[in-house]
């Protein structure tokens, strides 16, 4: 085991083929873009199918009814003892890139190697290197005939960049109870990056807000309500109450999280193109990021009573001073409907007294021949929290560069993928 270093070339392969993909691996359902994830599963099984023939290695294509193009993948190395550790939560979708519109200095759908061992291309930190790192360390225990101490179960996962669809995703793996083996053992996230550990995520709740107002000429401003104008003036009310009502806290800093929880809107919808007609409806949908140390149901109910009282004050002619026009000359009146999309995402922070911690803060010792260092951070990842209310130890790490998570111009160093193969290696040698 201690013998096993990445195979550059077949990781470098892997990775090629799978960025080559990319453009049916973007997943934006709204604006068009549904990933077919078993083209980038398929190049897994490709590269493993000597090792699943053999047996080596179990494999198992998991989704739902009528979600076939759209599989996560469940591969087995059964141990020589007792046990379970988990290699969990690289997935194969993407975000969308546009070169032009994003300023990419190249194209994103192809992997380009550079100077220094920069890789570059979207999905190579989130999360394709993920996926190319631990296809390369399963092919290598295969022929190698090295088996770990405890069964490696690694779970490739689909629609990881989207909101929970049924049949799809690491949810839809957890309802088959394909999960089951992991109770109670250590679990590793690996889809962050900067290696850390990163000791805790967010709950992530998405929003809408539909604004009604009274559309007309712009010269004759008393008959109108504008509804973009009463969208951004509740919204930043909104986000002002939010920020006072759950504001940092103590946990938040020993656990090292970067940011606090946020409530944000980050997509107006007018149908108006025209700039002497004031709008009548507008839409705005946003987020609420918050640290695991606040309740999301109680969170949502809490921002949705307010919102119900701030329409309630609009109804009163009892709007916040510094609100725009909520009445026409006429008594017609804007209208504020706020809902929030589905029951949202908890966060997690991890335990920091385990056994998991403990091995990835001397794997990473060992490797890299510095200390860890931990942080937290406002992103937010599926199913982390259940896993750990069913005993899961879920610990989080990732290889790359944090700096271009969903932004243009994606890239990481190859050497953060070697120091990550290694890592992955020294836990299976620990634990």
């Amino acid at each position: 085991m201690k013998a096993l270093a990445l195979r550059e070339d077949r990781f470098l392969d892997v990775l090629r083929r799978l960025i080559a993909l990319t453009p049916k691996l973007q997943n934006n359902p709204g604006a068009g873009l549904v990933p077919e994830e078993r083209l980038a599963a398929q190049v897994v099984l490709d590269t493993l199918a000597p090792h699943i023939e053999s047996g080596f290695i179990q494999a198992e294509s998991v989704a739902g009814p009528g979600q076939a193009s759209r599989p996560c993948l469940v591969l087995t190395v059964p141990g020589e003892g007792e046990g379970a550790i988990g290699f969990v939560g690289a997935h194969f979708d993407v975000v969308p890139a546009d070169q032009k519109t994003e300023g990419w200095e190249r194209s994103p759908f192809e992997l380009w190697e550079g100077p220094g061992g920069v890789l570059y291309g979207r999905g190579v930190t989130d999360c394709l290197g993920h996926v190319a790192v631990l296809t390369d360390l399963l092919a290598q225990l295969a022929e190698r005939k090295v088996r770990p101490s405890r069964t490696l179960k690694v779970v490739l996962i689909s629609n990881e960049e989207s909101s929970e669809l049924p049949g799809l995703g690491l949810n839809y793996v957890a309802e088959q109870g394909m999960l089951k083996p992991l109770d109670g053992q250590p679990v590793y996230w690996l889809d962050s990056a900067n290696f850390g550990p990163t000791l805790g995520t967010a709950g992530v709740s998405l929003w809408e807000l539909k604004v009604t107002g009274v559309g007309g000429h712009s010269g004759m401003p008393q008959n109108c309500v504008n509804a973009l104008e009463l969208g951004m003036a509740a919204s930043l009310e909104l986000a002002r109450f939010f920020h006072e009502r759950f504001p940092p806290t103590e946990d938040e800093k020993r656990w090292g999280f970067l940011s606090s929880s946020s409530l944000k809107a980050t997509v107006v919808e007018a149908p108006n193109t025209k700039e002497t007609k004031v709008p009548a409806d507008v839409v705005l949908r946003g987020d609420i990021r918050l640290t695991p140390f606040y309740d999301l149901a109680e969170v949502q109910k809490t921002v949705t009573d307010f919102m119900a009282e701030l329409d309630a004050r609009l109804e009163r002619d009892d709007a916040p001073a510094h609100f725009p026009r909520t009445r026409t000359a006429g008594g017609k009146r804007g209208e504020l409907a706020f809902r929030f999309q589905g029951e949202g995402t908890e966060g997690i922070a991890c335990r920091l007294d385990s056994e998991g911690l403990r091995a990835l803060k001397e794997a990473m010792q060992v490797v890299r021949g510095v200390s860890a260092t931990p942080f937290s951070l406002t992103g937010s990842l599926p199913l982390v929290r259940d896993l750990q209310r069913q005993g899961c130890d879920v610990q989080i790490t990732g290889f790359g560069d944090m700096q271009y998570y969903h932004a243009p111009n994606e890239q990481a160093r190859l050497e953060d993928f070697r120091q990550g193969f290694a890592i992955l290696r020294e836990l299976l040698v620990r634990l």
